[in-house]
């Protein structure tokens, strides 16, 4: 893919894990894909990592964060493609579930494709970069990137 195909194909995808249905990615994913999640800081008790495996541990990896984070904002902004990596950093603006509080945090994701399916997802974000002290309304959704 070139680069613009690659970051649309990209684009497109996390909208799908953002809000559409879990199962309805999986053809863009291989079936031995890897996603590794890393949101906040390992010194903080409120940190979350974990290595979701295969078709079944992606769709259980969406599902998981669905549950406890209401993504209210969520924007790509800058892009780096090097081979079969491409790596994303952007904005997003979340809502705790369980708690109701409110954060906003830059994040990073690399992306490794295989023959145009994704291999691996590696997503790290902050919870403690900038707490919301009240909440947000705004529109969800994959917000215009710098690349449109």
């Amino acid at each position: 893919m070139i680069k613009r195909q690659c970051e649309d194909y990209i684009d497109s995808i996390m909208q799908d894990i953002l809000y559409g249905n879990a199962e309805d990615i999986l053809p863009n994913i291989e079936e031995n894909a890897e996603f590794h999640i890393c949101i906040g800081n390992q010194l903080y008790t409120d940190s979350f990592a974990a290595t979701f495996m295969g078709h079944s541990g992606v769709v259980n990896c969406i599902n998981l964060t669905r549950q406890f984070l209401d993504i209210l904002n969520f924007s790509a902004t800058d892009y780096h493609h090097e081979n079969n990596k491409m790596i994303v950093r952007g904005d997003l603006t979340c809502q705790m579930t369980a708690t109701g509080s409110l954060w906003r945090s830059s994040w990073m994701q690399i992306w490794t494709l295989e023959e145009d399916r994704i291999r691996k997802l590696r997503m790290f974000a902050d919870f403690h970069a900038a707490s919301l002290p009240e909440p947000i309304s705004g529109k969800k959704g994959l917000e215009n990137s710098t690349h449109h």
